[in-house]
This record gives C-alpha cells, structure tokens and sequence, in this order.
C-alpha cells in the first residue's frame, strides 16, 4: 500500500505514518497535484495532506482533481479527528483526507489504525 503525504509539515505526517513500521506500507513526500495523478493512475492508495485550517489547502486540490467523493476533512484547526467519523468516510470509500498541522500525530494514528485493519 502506498500512500502520499502532502501540504504543510508533510515531513511530520510521513514520521507519523512510519512510526506504525508496516512491511506493506510505503509513504512519501509530494505535491498535491502529483498525488492526485498517482491516484488516479491505481499507483497510489491513500493521500494525507495538512494545512492550517484542516480544508483548504490540504484537500482541495485533490477534491478538484480526484473527485469531491473520494476527499474529506477529518480534522480542522481547534478540532480533533473523530475516530467514529473516521471510520464512516472509509467505509464511504474515502482515500483523502486534509487535516490542520495542529493534529497531524493524533489523525494520522487514528487513519492508520482504521485503514490498516481495514486492509
């Protein structure tokens, strides 16, 4: 599986999706734009993007590029990611996901605790 990271602080979401340490998982550093047409291509399972509101521009080119039902916010700055609500978008068969800088570790641990059981 492989999954992009991108946006602000994409070097702090990539050490939080490797601190999980699965053979089957690689992650790396991008750009939106480059993330979307690896998705789109099947080369690419999952990207994770950050900002500072959780939904601008963390999501949004991939919303304009991968399509508005494949994306989602799941954390916004002064929120945290609801683990609930996590689940429901990947069982929508949500594959991106914007969150603020402010909740990388906590997110990213919640997306890969879901979407490795779920694979």
């Amino acid at each position: 599986m492989r999954i992009a990271v991108g946006g602000l602080d994409k070097r702090r979401i990539k050490e939080a999706v490797k601190r999980f340490d699965i053979d089957h998982v690689e992650v790396y550093e991008t750009t939106d734009i480059v993330a979307a047409r690896d998705i789109k291509k099947g080369e690419t399972e999952y990207y994770f993007g950050a900002c500072n509101s959780g939904g601008g521009a963390a999501i949004s080119i991939l919303i304009g590029m991968v399509g508005y039902n494949k994306c989602c916010t799941v954390a916004r700055n002064g929120q945290k990611a609801n683990e609930e609500e996590i689940v429901k978008y990947l069982k929508e068969g949500k594959i991106c996901f914007g969150m603020s800088v402010e909740n990388i570790e906590a997110t990213v641990e919640l997306l890969m605790k879901h979407i490795v059981n779920q694979n």
